[in-house]
């Protein structure tokens, strides 16, 4: 608290200004790195279609990134209980392609690593940078990751 007399103005508070820019990325990784990430285009809406593709992309990745786990199939994917994860177009590609799931408990956030490792440690890099446009972002979020 401070001194001022009633007829002084209020202080005013200062606002960290949020940016107008948004994207949204899509993140897979293991506790050495990152193994596949991309942006999802905008306007569009992550349903089981576009994340089955995804997951096709993440395949691939884990080819290239990990090929010995890849060939051993000693892995296991997780993710979250969102709608579209939980689709039957989803959980048929993951059983044909042999992906063994590790399922995630309902109502269980605090098994969510990527909002209490990944992201807020990206944030923290980036807080207080306005971005213009959408690739300046994502090759912002690039170059952290």
């Amino acid at each position: 608290m401070e001194w001022r007399s009633p007829s002084s103005p209020p202080p005013k508070k200062s606002r960290l200004q949020k940016s107008k820019v948004k994207t949204m990325l899509i993140a897979f990784f293991d506790s050495d790195s990152i193994i596949h990430k991309e942006f999802v285009p905008a306007g569009q809406t992550v349903n089981s279609a576009l994340y089955v593709e995804v997951l096709k992309r993440l395949l691939r990745g884990i080819h290239r990134v990990r090929p010995v786990l890849h060939r051993t199939g000693q892995w296991m994917f997780m993710h979250d209980n969102a709608p579209a994860h939980c689709a039957i177009c989803v959980h048929q590609f993951l059983a044909q392609s042999g992906v063994p799931v590790l399922d995630h408990p309902p109502y269980s956030p605090d098994l969510a690593p990527a909002d209490f490792f990944l992201f807020p440690r990206l944030k923290s890099i980036m807080k207080g940078a306005c971005f213009a446009d959408v690739a300046t972002i994502q090759e912002r979020v690039t170059a952290v990751l």
